[in-house]
């Protein structure tokens, strides 16, 4: 085979790739878009990845391949996502910053669940701390709970999973820079699942009297 083709046919085959690369991204993440609920999470920011993975491969096949030469298919088709594709982009860019914290700051975690702070107003916020409880499933985080301190500006402190009560158990202490109450701050138990965790009411109860011992006066 002549020389002079071998960039030619190299050229072809990247375009080749690109082109099938994109739609594999693109599909991913129309996959995890139809499969995440209005309050689950993507973990390790898969859909990211994948969005932004689908713009650069299809801007490598533009690059690449002739566009008058090229499949007319594909050539409108690129021609309309690289206008719809580059504008998310571009404002995928702007909120990136506010989609993380929208996301919400990780409290605690471990093999199967995370509680994550939900996130408060730009300057602050008259409104409880709210903690959301997530239960990890692959590579998504699916809502589970939302946990209420009822208190203004306290953080959750002492997590542990009670996963064979399906319960939660916490203490929340002030926030730093707010005024601590001189009162000692008691352990609360939430339920993980509310069916679950009704059937060990007696063991939580024995629980709660374990992590918050009457003082002997």
């Amino acid at each position: 085979m002549n020389n002079n083709y071998q960039p030619i046919i190299t050229k072809v085959n990247k375009a080749k790739y690109s082109i099938v690369l994109h739609f594999v991204f693109l599909c991913a993440f129309l996959a995890i878009f139809f499969c995440s609920e209005k309050n689950d999470h993507v973990r390790w920011n898969l859909d990211a990845i994948m969005f932004v993975g689908s713009i650069l491969s299809a801007t490598a096949w533009r690059k690449l391949v002739c566009q008058e030469k090229s499949n007319a298919f594909l050539r409108y088709y690129l021609r309309i996502y690289s206008i719809i594709g580059t504008t998310a982009a571009i404002v995928m860019l702007i909120v990136f910053g506010l989609w993380l914290k929208v996301k919400g700051e990780k409290v605690v975690d471990d093999s199967d669940y995370i509680i994550r702070k939900v996130p408060q107003g730009i300057i602050m916020s008259i409104d409880p701390n709210l903690f959301k409880l997530y239960e990890k499933d692959g590579i998504f985080e699916r809502y589970v709970t939302t946990i209420t301190s009822d208190y203004f500006r306290y953080d959750m402190k002492s997590v542990r999973f009670h996963k064979e009560l399906s319960a939660v158990s916490f203490k929340l202490e002030i926030v730093e820079g707010w005024e601590a109450s001189d009162t000692a701050s008691p352990y609360y138990i939430h339920p993980i699942h509310e069916e679950e965790f009704n059937r060990h009411l007696p063991e939580i109860d024995s629980l709660e009297k374990v992590l918050n011992p009457m003082e002997e006066n």
